[in-house]
C-alpha cells in the first residue's frame, strides 16, 4: 500500500485557507449583501461599498505581501489571514450601521489580501515536485466549496436566527478552521524529514550542484508582453470578483427569491469547485493558453446570460450561473497560470505577485460600480453585466494577445 505524502496535507490545508479567505470572506459573503441592505436600511451603493472597502484593503495587502511573510514565514503569515477573516465577521455581528460594517469589511481584506493564491502558491511549490499544478488548483477550488457550502446553510440560519448571530456563528467557525491550519501546515518538507512530492531524494546532490551552474530556461518576459498581459489581469479581475459578490443582487433585483438566489450561488460555487480542476488538468495536457481560451469563452457566455435575468426564466439562469461558474476558474487560477508560461523561471515569484496586484486593482475600481447603476437604472443589475461581459471579451483578447507575442 502506497503511503499518504504530507504534501496532500498541506494542499488540504491550502484548500481550507482559500475557503475561508476567498470562499466565506468573499464569495460566500455576497449572500448577506441583499439582508444587509433590506435589514439595516442601506442603499445598494452602499453594500456595494462594502465590497470596494474589502479590496481596497486587500490591494494594499498585496503590495506588502512579501515583507508580511519575509517576517511571519508562511505558516504563520497564512494562519494570521484566517484569523483576520473570523476577527471580521465578529465585527459584523456587533454592527448595525455602515461605519461598523465597513470596518469589518476593511479587516476581512486583511484576510482576503494575505491569505491570496500568491503564498498557497509559492507553498504548493515548495511540498510538490509532481502534481503542483493539480494541487493548486485544488487549493483554488476551496472558494468554489465555499460557494456551494455557505449559500443554503446561510439562508437557513438567517431565518431562524439574526443576522448578528449568524455573523457570529460563522466568525466562531472560522476561528476554529484557523487552529487547524496552525495544526498542519509546515513551512518546507525538512521540517518533517521529507522531500517534495515527487523527488527522488538520491538526486538531490546532484541538483545541488547543478543549481550553481546557469540553466536553460526561457528569456526573461518583455517589456510589452509584461503590459498586454497586465492589463488583461486587470480586466479579468474587473468582472471576476464584482461579478460574483453580486449575483445575489442580480437575481433578487430581477424579481426572483433570496432562496433562489443563494441556490443560483450554489451552482456556481460547484461549477467553480468542478472547472478548477478541469482547467488545471487541461492545463498540464494542453498548454495554458489553450485551456485558458476556452474557459475565458465559457466565462464570456456566462456572463452574457446573466444579463438576460430580466427574462425571469428561471431555467435559463440555471445555465447561466453554471457557464459562470465554470468560466470563473480562470479568473482565479488563471493569473498564476499565465505568470508561469509567460514568465522565465527566476521572475515567477514577482510576475505572480504583479499579475494578482492588477488583478486586484481592477477588481477595487470596478467593485462600487454594480451598485451605483443599480442605483441609477431603478435597482437593475443587468447593465453591471453587460459590463462585465464586454470587460471579459477584452481581457480574453488581451490575454491571447500575450501569448502570441510571447510564442
Amino acid at each position: 500500500m502506497k503511503r499518504h505524502h504530507y504534501a496532500w496535507t498541506i494542499c488540504a490545508a491550502g484548500t481550507l485557507l482559500i475557503f475561508i479567505t476567498m470562499g466565506a470572506v468573499s464569495n460566500g459573503f455576497s449572500v448577506y449583501l441583499p439582508y444587509i441592505r433590506d435589514v439595516y436600511g442601506m442603499t445598494n451603493a452602499e453594500t456595494s461599498t462594502l465590497v470596494t472597502m474589502r479590496l481596497l484593503v486587500a490591494f494594499f495587502c498585496l503590495l506588502m505581501i512579501g515583507r508580511y511573510y519575509d517576517r511571519l514565514d508562511l505558516r504563520l503569515g497564512m494562519t494570521m489571514a484566517a484569523a483576520f477573516g473570523g476577527l471580521a465577521f465578529i465585527i459584523y455581528s456587533l454592527a448595525h450601521s455602515f461605519p461598523g460594517f465597513a470596518i469589518g469589511a476593511a479587516v476581512s481584506g486583511l484576510a482576503y489580501g494575505f491569505g491570496s493564491m500568491v503564498p498557497v502558491s509559492i507553498l504548493m511549490s515548495r511540498w510538490f515536485d509532481e502534481h503542483k499544478a493539480l494541487a493548486i488548483s485544488i487549493c483554488s477550488a476551496g472558494s468554489g466549496l465555499g460557494s456551494v457550502i455557505l449559500p443554503p446553510v446561510i439562508t437557513g440560519l438567517v431565518s431562524t436566527f439574526s443576522m448578528s448571530a449568524v455573523f457570529l456563528m460563522e466568525g466562531i467557525f472560522i476561528l476554529i478552521c484557523t487552529v487547524l491550519i496552525y495544526i498542519f501546515i509546515r513551512n518546507y518538507p525538512v521540517d518533517l524529514g521529507l522531500t517534495r512530492l515527487g523527488e527522488n531524494r538520491e538526486m538531490l546532490h546532484v541538483k545541488a550542484a547543478e543549481s550553481l551552474k546557469p540553466r536553460p530556461d526561457k528569456a526573461p518576459i518583455t517589456k510589452s508582453v509584461l503590459i498586454i498581459a497586465l492589463i488583461g489581469c486587470f480586466f479579468m479581475g474587473a468582472q471576476g470578483n464584482p461579478g460574483i459578490m453580486h449575483l445575489p443582487a442580480l437575481y433578487t433585483s430581477a424579481g426572483f427569491t433570496p432562496v433562489f438566489a443563494a441556490t443560483l450561488m450554489s451552482i456556481v460555487g460547484a461549477a467553480l469547485t468542478v472547472g478548477k480542476l478541469i482547467y488545471g488538468e487541461l492545463t498540464d495536457k494542453f498548454g495554458g493558453f489553450r485551456s485558458s481560451l476556452l474557459f475565458c469563452i465559457i466565462l464570456i457566455a456566462g456572463n452574457g446570460l446573466c444579463s438576460l435575468s430580466g427574462v425571469g426564466c428561471a431555467a435559463l439562469s440555471l445555465v447561466a450561473v453554471a457557464l459562470l461558474g465554470i468560466g470563473y476558474s480562470v479568473s482565479t487560477i488563471g493569473p498564476s497560470i499565465w505568470a508561469g508560461d509567460l514568465s522565465s523561471e527566476f521572475e515567477f515569484s514577482k510576475i505572480i505577485k504583479n499579475f494578482q496586484i492588477s488583478y486586484s486593482l481592477g477588481a477595487l475600481i470596478t467593485a462600487s460600480l454594480p451598485g451605483i447603476l443599480a442605483d441609477h437604472f431603478s435597482g437593475s443589475y443587468v447593465p453591471a453585466f453587460i459590463m462585465f461581459t464586454a470587460m471579459t471579451i477584452l481581457a480574453t483578447v488581451l490575454i491571447a494577445l500575450s501569448y502570441i507575442k510571447r510564442k
